[in-house]
C-alpha cells in the first residue's frame, strides 16, 4: 500500500534527521523503499536529466556557431576587423556573467520551468534575429542578450544537484557537460551541410541559414521546458507516486540538501570566507579560458592546417567527439573513486601538454590536430569535475548557489578579456600562449586543493574525537544552519 501523499515539508519528520535535528543520523532504506529508489532514479534519469542536458546542447551548439559563422563568411559580410571580432565575441560573456548571477538566485523563487525555460525561448529569438545583422555594433548588442540567457541557464548546474546525491552528481554533471561537446560536433555538422549546400542561396548567406536554423530549435524546445520541466524534488506533484515523493525528498537531503531551503541573503557574504571557494574559482578560469578561446577559434585554427573553409567545418567534429568520451568517462572515474583534484591536476597536464605541442610543432599538422584533441579532451571534463568538487564541498543552500555563481561570473569575465588575445590571425599563438599559461597554473593550484581538503578533515576529525561539550552542542544543529563548518561534514579532496 503507498504512503500517504506528501503534500508539505512538514510531513516529511519521519524520512530522515529533521533540519534541526541530530547530523549524524544516517538515511537507510528498506527493501521497499530500495527498489522504489532504483525506480525513482531512473525516472530522473529519464526525465530530468535529458531535458537539462537538451537545454545545454543547444546552448553549447549556439555558443559555438560564432565561430561557424565567421568561417562561413559573417565577418566579411558585416565588415568587422579582427579587433570588432574579437569584440563580437567577447562581448557575449559580459552577458553570460550578470545571467549567472540571475539564474541562480531565482531558480526557487521563480521555478527551474520558468527559469530555464524562457531564457531558451529569448535566446533562441536573439539568435534567430542575428540573421538581420549588418554591422559589428548590432552583433554585439545581440551577444550580450544572448549570454545573458545562456548565463541564466548555468542554473541548470544547481538543479542537477538537489536531485542526486554526491555519489551520483559527478557522472550525471559529466552526462550533462559532455552534451557541450557532442554540440561542437552537431554544430560542425550542421555548418560543413549548410556551407556546401546553401552557399548564396537566397534569401540567405550560409551564415545566416546556420543562426536561422539553430534560433527556430531553442524557441521550440524552450517552450517544452515550460510545460514539462520538473520543479525542485520538495514541489513535484504530477507523474509521480507518493513513495517516489518522499523519496525523491530524502535523496534532496542525502545530497546535502534541506528540503525548502532558500537563498539567505546574510549568508552570501559569509560564504566568501572559504578558501576553497578561492581555489575552485581560479581552477575554473583555467578550463574557461582554455575551452572559451579554443571552441570559437576551433574552425580557424583547424583551417590553418591545409582545410578549406568547408572541410574545416567538417574537422573539428572529431575534436569534440574525442572531448565528449573523455567526459564521460573521467566523471565516471570521478565519481567511482570519490575524489576530484587528482583528477582535476591530471587532465590539467594533459591538456597542458596539448597545448605545449600546439605552440611549438608547425610543420605538422597531424601533430597540431592530435594536439587540440588532447588539450579538449583534458579541459572538458575538468569542467564538471571542478564545479562536482564545488557543489558535494558546499553543504549550505545559500552559499552552495553563491559559489556556483561566484566561480562561473568570475571565470567568464576573465575569459571576455581574455578572449581578446585571439586577435592575430590565423595561428593565434598570442592567444595560445595565454590559455597555456592559465592550464598550467591549474596543476599546482588542484595540488594545493587537496592538501588543503585533507588538512581541514584531519583538524575536523580531531574535534570529533576530543567529543567535548561545544562539539556535541554544535552536533546537534542543522547542516542548514552550519553549513560546511559542521563537526559532521568532511571534505571530499
Amino acid at each position: 500500500m503507498d504512503k500517504p501523499e506528501i503534500q508539505d515539508i512538514s510531513q516529511i519528520e519521519d524520512v530522515g534527521p529533521k533540519a534541526s535535528g541530530p547530523p549524524q543520523t544516517v538515511f537507510t532504506l528498506n527493501d521497499h523503499d530500495t527498489k522504489v529508489d532504483r525506480r525513482l532514479r531512473w525516472k530522473i534519469d529519464l526525465w530530468c536529466l535529458p531535458m537539462i542536458t537538451f537545454i545545454y546542447f543547444l546552448a553549447a551548439m549556439d555558443r559555438s556557431d560564432i565561430g561557424n559563422a565567421q568561417t562561413a563568411g559573417m565577418q566579411k559580410a558585416i565588415k568587422a576587423t579582427d579587433s570588432e571580432w574579437a569584440n563580437v565575441v567577447s562581448l557575449f560573456y559580459v552577458g553570460f556573467v550578470i545571467g549567472q548571477a540571475f539564474g541562480v538566485y531565482t531558480l526557487r523563487s521563480l521555478t527551474p520551468q520558468i527559469v530555464l525555460g524562457a531564457a531558451v525561448v529569448v535566446w533562441g529569438l536573439a539568435i534567430t534575429c542575428m540573421i538581420k545583422v549588418t554591422t559589428p555594433a548590432q552583433a554585439e548588442g545581440l551577444r550580450v542578450i544572448i549570454g545573458f540567457c545562456e548565463g541564466i541557464d548555468h542554473a541548470a548546474l544547481l538543479y542537477l544537484s538537489l536531485w542526486y546525491t554526491p555519489r551520483e552528481l559527478a557522472t550525471r554533471s559529466g552526462i550533462f557537460y559532455s552534451s557541450s561537446s557532442l554540440a561542437g560536433a552537431f554544430n560542425g555538422l550542421i555548418a560543413y551541410a549548410i556551407t556546401k549546400n546553401y552557399a548564396h542561396k537566397p534569401p540567405f548567406e550560409p551564415w545566416q541559414w546556420l543562426f536561422l536554423v539553430e534560433g527556430i530549435i531553442s524557441i521550440g524546445y524552450g517552450i517544452i521546458v515550460l510545460i514539462l520541466l520538473p520543479p525542485v524534488p520538495e514541489k513535484i506533484k504530477y507523474g509521480w507516486t507518493a513513495d517516489e515523493k518522499r523519496l525523491a525528498i530524502i535523496r534532496t537531503q542525502q545530497a546535502n540538501n534541506t528540503p525548502g531551503a532558500k537563498i539567505r541573503w546574510a549568508e552570501v557574504l559569509p560564504a566568501f570566507k572559504y578558501p576553497m571557494l578561492y581555489v575552485y574559482t581560479f581552477l575554473l578560469i583555467g578550463t574557461q579560458v582554455c575551452l572559451s578561446g579554443l571552441s570559437s577559434f576551433l574552425p580557424a585554427l583547424v583551417k590553418t592546417m591545409g582545410y578549406t573553409a568547408v572541410q574545416a567545418q567538417l574537422m573539428t567534429v572529431p575534436v569534440y567527439v574525442v572531448a565528449f568520451f573523455a567526459t564521460l568517462f573521467f566523471t565516471k572515474m570521478s565519481d567511482h573513486t570519490q575524489s576530484r583534484g587528482p583528477w582535476v591536476m591530471f587532465l590539467a597536464t594533459i591538456s597542458f601538454i596539448g597545448l605545449v605541442v600546439l605552440l611549438t610543432v608547425k610543420h605538422s599538422n597531424a601533430g597540431r590536430y592530435v594536439a587540440i584533441c588532447m588539450a579538449s579532451a583534458g579541459m572538458y571534463p575538468s569542467v564538471m569535475i571542478i564545479i562536482t568538487w564545488l557543489a558535494v564541498n558546499t553543504r549550505n543552500y545559500t552559499h552552495r548557489a553563491t559559489g556556483s555563481a561566484v566561480t562561473n561570473m568570475v571565470a567568464q569575465s576573465v575569459v571576455a578579456a581574455a578572449v581578446q588575445a585571439f586577435n592575430q590571425p590565423p595561428y593565434y599563438f598570442k592567444g595560445l600562449k595565454l590559455i597555456s599559461g592559465f592550464v598550467a597554473f591549474m596543476i599546482p593550484l588542484s595540488a594545493f586543493g587537496i592538501f588543503y581538503v585533507k588538512l581541514i578533515n584531519r583538524r575536523k576529525q580531531a574535534a570529533l574525537d576530543s567529543n567535548t561539550p561545544e562539539i556535541r552542542e554544535l552536533r546537534n544543529m542543522s547542516f542548514e544552519e552550519l553549513g560546511s563548518d559542521h563537526p559532521d561534514f568532511f571534505y571530499q579532496i
